[in-house]
Formats: structure tokens, C-alpha cells, sequence
């Protein structure tokens, strides 16, 4: 009897997720406004383009071999023209 009169179970009212997840406040995940004007107070501008790509992390192989090639083309039009 004591048992009983002392138990927690159904004491407190369960809520189902429905009536939960009314009562919390919903935050906002993600939103452009004011972005494009604040894109075009600057101009949207063409990115740079460089006139030689990067050659960081190129296989050191190929670029010992195409330093070398280089070189070697410099001294080829040399002789060309001397021919000329």
C-alpha cells in the first residue's frame, strides 16, 4: 500500500512529440538577404587570371625535364636565325 502512495510513475505529464516540439522555439538555419546588394556595392568582378599557371606540385621530374627543354629550344632558335 505504502508502495503505492509513494510511486513516481505518471506523476509528471508525459508530452507527445507533437505538443514538444511546438512549444520550442525554431531558430533560423540560413538566409541570402541583403547579400547580392552588398555583392554589387563592391562590383561583381571577373576573377584574375594569371598568364601561367602555378607549377607548385608539379612532379619535379617533369619540371627538371621541361627546364632542360627550354633551354635547349633557346639555343635551337639561335641557330635558326642565324641561318636566315
Amino acid at each position: 500500500m505504502l508502495g503505492d502512495y509513494f510511486s513516481f510513475s505518471g506523476a509528471l505529464p508525459r508530452l507527445s512529440m507533437a505538443e514538444s516540439a511546438t512549444d520550442m522555439a525554431k531558430s533560423k538555419n540560413h538566409t541570402t538577404h541583403n547579400q547580392s546588394r552588398k555583392w554589387h556595392r563592391n562590383g561583381i568582378k571577373k576573377p584574375k587570371s594569371n598568364r601561367y599557371e602555378s607549377l607548385k606540385g608539379v612532379c619535379p621530374k617533369f619540371l627538371r625535364n621541361m627546364r632542360f627543354a627550354k633551354k635547349h629550344n633557346k639555343k635551337g632558335m639561335k641557330a635558326v636565325g642565324k641561318k636566315e
